[in-house]
């Protein structure tokens, strides 16, 4: 142990060292004018004994001078005529311990063993602490890694969504996707094919994060007319491709993510023929879409049906409506009513409609909007515990039928 005496007495002083030498510590001593954090330093000194009543600088001072300093080093105090020490006083300084006069050097070795245990936790703790700093820093500088990344990942899933409202003549398609966290599950899109046929699908992955996340983005590619889609298949006489019913579309799917085991979902594929304003469609498992008529009527259609990628051997069926100008379609996941408001209550099925409803004269953005207002006062700033996804789809007023329905 390096130590340090801050006394006016040299007597004392030789004394002390005789006594902390004999015990094998390295002793310098100064007296009171000379010492500073100056010394401190050229010192590096574990311990300070030091004189409380010292004449030339007071014990408070010194206490300060060594608190200040930016190394922790153990404060012991003595009274240099014997006086009684205040240890309350002496504490409120910032001195670790305090030698009761008379001393003798025995007292004074089982001071400097104390502090010297003091010391050495001190030191284990200082070098947990920078390890666990140093770790915290790796941790955090992963966290922004990741951070980037997902956020990355986030913006190229956002751009897989249509970016087009007004799909074709006479039909209008707008889309809400309110991912729980930085990916969702959710997914949805729309395209005509064959100038005539409006596509289009509304998927919701059972769980949360990378994995449904990956899924759904594997679902997007898939269900694209291009060759390997279940939703379109090439007729080499006429060199042209046919359209596949919807229930075989989903029917595929089931087929080829067996087994998915937790990796199952819910979804709506359907077609619109824009000529006729007839719609077909395959529910399986997702929340039957709600048809708002043009005499203000408003009605559920589909029975519901069974996820994708439970039951290897599961059949499905096909429902059939129709969409006439002034008509929308409106198809959701069930993470809309999976909000709770502050009464652990549901946001239900009733306020969804009433809230689309009222906003009937409005263009699909602003209805859009409306929802999610809504569902947002609802939760009241809490996040939605469950990916939130909406599409809705329009046949404009201003059409006339184009053909039998």
């Amino acid at each position: 142990m390096i130590i340090l005496i801050v006394d006016d007495d040299s007597s004392r002083q030789t004394v002390l060292r005789t006594w902390l030498e004999e015990a094998g510590h390295e002793v310098f001593a100064v007296p009171g004018r000379r010492f500073s954090s100056n010394v401190l330093q050229e010192t590096s000194a574990d311990v300070v004994l030091c004189n409380w009543h010292s004449p030339e600088l007071r014990g408070e001072d010194v206490c300060r001078i060594v608190r200040e300093d930016q190394i922790y080093r153990y404060l012991l105090i003595y009274s240099g005529d014997d006086s009684p020490l205040d240890f309350e006083e002496c504490a409120s300084a910032g001195a670790d311990d305090i030698l009761i006069p008379p001393m003798r050097p025995a007292q004074l070795q089982v001071r400097i063993l104390s502090a010297e245990r003091m010391l050495n936790l001190q030191r284990a703790y200082a070098e947990q602490n920078a390890e666990h700093v140093a770790l915290n820093e790796k941790l955090d500088d992963a966290y922004q890694a990741l951070y980037s990344e997902l956020q990355a990942a986030s913006e190229l899933q956002l751009s897989l969504l249509p970016t087009i409202s007004d799909v074709y003549p006479g039909f209008n398609c707008d889309w809400l996707v309110l991912p729980s966290s930085f990916l969702a599950g959710d997914n949805l899109n729309y395209f005509i094919m064959q100038d005539r046929y409006l596509i289009f699908y509304h998927l919701d992955v059972a769980g949360h994060g990378i994995p449904s996340a990956l899924l759904s983005v594997t679902l997007n590619q898939l269900l694209s007319p291009q060759p390997g889609s279940p939703m379109v298949r090439f007729d080499p006489q006429l060199e042209l491709k046919r359209i596949v019913p919807p229930v075989d579309v989903v029917s595929e799917l089931n087929r080829r993510f067996q087994p998915q085991g937790d990796g199952y979902f819910t979804m709506i594929y359907g077609v619109l023929d824009t000529q006729t304003y007839d719609v077909r469609f395959c529910q399986a498992g997702h929340p039957s879409p709600i048809k708002f008529c043009a005499d203000g009527s408003v009605i559920e259609v589909g029975d519901g049906g069974f996820p994708v990628g439970l039951w290897p051997e599961m059949t499905y069926d096909e429902t059939a409506t129709t969409l006439l100008p002034g008509e929308r379609l409106v198809l959701y996941s069930d993470g809309i009513t999976a909000c709770l408001n502050e009464d652990e209550q549901e946001y239900s099925i009733d306020r969804f409609k009433e809230v689309i409803r009222n906003h009937a004269d409005k263009s699909l953005k602003e209805v859009l909007q409306a929802v999610q207002t809504d569902l947002e006062a609802w939760v009241r700033g809490r996040d939605f515990p469950d990916d939130i996804s909406l599409l809705i789809i329009e046949s404009k007023l201003d059409v006339e039928l184009k053909g039998g329905v």
